[in-house]
């Protein structure tokens, strides 16, 4: 049974572990000082302001927070590949 389950299990950490980085709207809603926003919130709402975008801090903010999603989906890659080709059936 757990083999069978180990790609439904590693889909499940993956997208878990994707939405739990990216809670934007509940620091949004409850955190106020910019010492204690998360990336996501920090780059949004401290570096822009108007007309005026600072897009290296953007550009940095935005890689820190997509690096470690990347580099996850990147290391199951080859289980999603033989989960998707028939390799959970045999």
């Amino acid at each position: 049974m757990v083999p069978l389950s180990v790609r439904a299990i590693l889909t499940v950490v993956i997208f878990t572990f994707t939405l739990t980085l990216q809670e934007f709207v509940y620091a949004l809603t409850f955190v106020s000082s910019s010492d204690q926003k998360p990336i996501t919130l920090g780059v949004s709402t401290d570096l822009i302001r108007g007309d005026v975008f600072f897009w290296g801090e953007i550009m940095a903010g935005t890689l820190i927070a997509a690096v470690p999603v990347a580099i996850a989906y990147n290391l199951f890659l080859d289980r999603f590949i033989a989960g998707i080709t028939g390799g959970a059936v045999k």
